[in-house]
């Protein structure tokens, strides 16, 4: 959840956490696939890819399982088999074991570098429905997977994500002079947690907002300037490419600008300005023309996010005494409040298609994510009881959840199906927050 609000010269925060994730299905129940995913076939004996070989294995069948959509067979049933590398698929044997779809792959080096075929069939009709083949290398055996993974969930599902990344807010620890001093950094991790690179540095960088608009991923970011001075100010900041030098959005002594949210066409960029006490909504061209205010309220409107059109955008505001969602039009006109059920709620996102909400609720001191299902209103809770879970943003494929949670000691991000299964924790170091998914 996007935690800061400018008050003057204080940076309050309307939110601390809970959660734990229980199985409560959203809407319908996904129904799932089943699937068997046996070891690729190893041809190559040199032990050159026998670790990418497994790791290949591994990070495959973790996306399909992340996915939602698919029962990935456990190994003791596939051993049940003759292997599908041992002479003709028989496929009434793997049809004996429910498998609606089976998946077969082999790595070889060829020409020098890594060779993957992979094969998926229809078991019912014993075709093949899938045929690939990738030159890679074997330091690339997860982007591999990732990839295949995408491909198969493309083909059965209509779904991609396991590509995708995770940008979000790392805070550390700096040596000052004066002593210990908070830092935080925009970093990028593949979805599961691997890989890790820093975007920014040397600064205090937070609430990070991205789009991708072309080649590109747009990043806006929040950053505390003048850290620890009697002149600290928020301003914004933004970088038109992942390698592109950060330029500033906007940036004014008097009036304390955070929590961006950048377009889904990644021309405007939305964000909150404290002046004089007040804090409001208001939206401008990414080039700092046309600066339109949205709000006009003695309240806090904070924590804009758009509809996945552009043509609208939900914020947080307490003109009602307490925090709860409002929606409007991108304009700032058509406003009306979308919570009710619960006397505090904070960070709403929508997610790709349109058809959830997902918000964060505090319940004794702590916060708890919820989905808002738009066809029916009704809400169903995702975290109950397990820590303070915050943060909620959407993957692209618009059926997972990445949100951040203090359950472990520190805060730390997590993913979930929003029907509550797949808890995953894919950070485990510093302190991490403000996630935001993109394709």
């Amino acid at each position: 959840m996007k935690r800061i609000v400018i008050w003057g010269l204080l940076a309050i925060s309307w939110a601390y956490g809970q959660q734990h994730v229980e199985l409560e299905i959203v809407g319908e129940a996904i129904k799932k696939s089943d699937i068997a995913v046996p070891d690729f076939a190893l041809l190559e004996r040199s032990g050159l890819y026998d670790k990418p070989w497994r790791t290949l294995n591994e990070v495959l069948r973790n996306d399909l399982i992340y996915s939602g959509y698919f029962n990935v067979l456990a190994e003791s049933r596939i051993r049940m088999i003759k292997s599908p590398h041992i002479g003709p698929i028989d496929f009434a044997e793997w049809g004996s074991i429910e498998a609606q779809h089976l998946v077969v792959g082999s790595v070889q080096n060829k020409d020098g570098k890594m060779y993957v075929e992979v094969r998926v069939y229809e078991v019912a009709t014993k075709q093949h429905i899938i045929a690939k083949a990738y030159h890679t290398k074997p330091e690339l055996a997860r982007k591999t997977a990732h990839i295949i993974a995408d491909e198969i969930m493309l083909h059965l599902r209509n779904i991609q994500f396991a590509t995708s990344k995770i940008i979000y807010t790392q805070e550390r620890t700096k040596k000052m002079p004066d002593g210990d001093r908070p830092i935080k950094e925009i970093y990028m991790m593949d979805y599961d947690g691997f890989s890790p690179v820093p975007l920014t540095e040397g600064g205090l960088a937070l609430s990070p907002s991205a789009v991708v608009s072309g080649n590109n991923t747009l990043i806006a970011y929040c950053v505390y300037e003048k850290a620890f001075t009697y002149d600290a100010s928020y301003g914004l900041y933004f970088k038109p490419s992942l390698t592109a030098r950060p330029q500033v959005l906007f940036s004014d002594n008097k009036r304390k600008a955070s929590t961006p949210a950048l377009s889904p066409d990644g021309r405007k960029v939305a964000f909150s300005i404290a002046q004089d006490g007040n804090v409001d909504i208001y939206v401008m061209n990414l080039d700092g023309s046309d600066l339109l205010r949205l709000t006009r309220h003695p309240g806090v409107d904070t924590n804009p996010s758009w509809a996945p059109g552009g043509g609208s955008l939900t914020f947080t505001s307490d003109r009602t005494g307490a925090p709860q969602i409002y929606l409007m039009d991108g304009d700032g006109l058509n406003l009306r409040r979308i919570t009710f059920d619960y006397d505090y709620c904070d960070s709403a996102v929508y997610n790709p298609h349109y058809d959830y909400i997902s918000f964060v609720s505090r319940f004794e001191n702590d916060f708890d994510i919820f989905i808002m299902d738009m066809k029916t209103t009704k809400n169903y809770r995702v975290t109950r009881y397990e820590g303070s879970n915050e943060d909620p943003c959407w993957g692209p494929d618009g059926e997972r959840l990445a949100f951040c949670s203090n359950r472990t000691g520190s805060w730390q991000l997590f993913m979930v199906n929003r029907t509550g299964e797949n808890l995953t924790q894919i950070t485990r170091s510093g302190n991490n927050r403000n996630p935001t998914w993109i394709p």
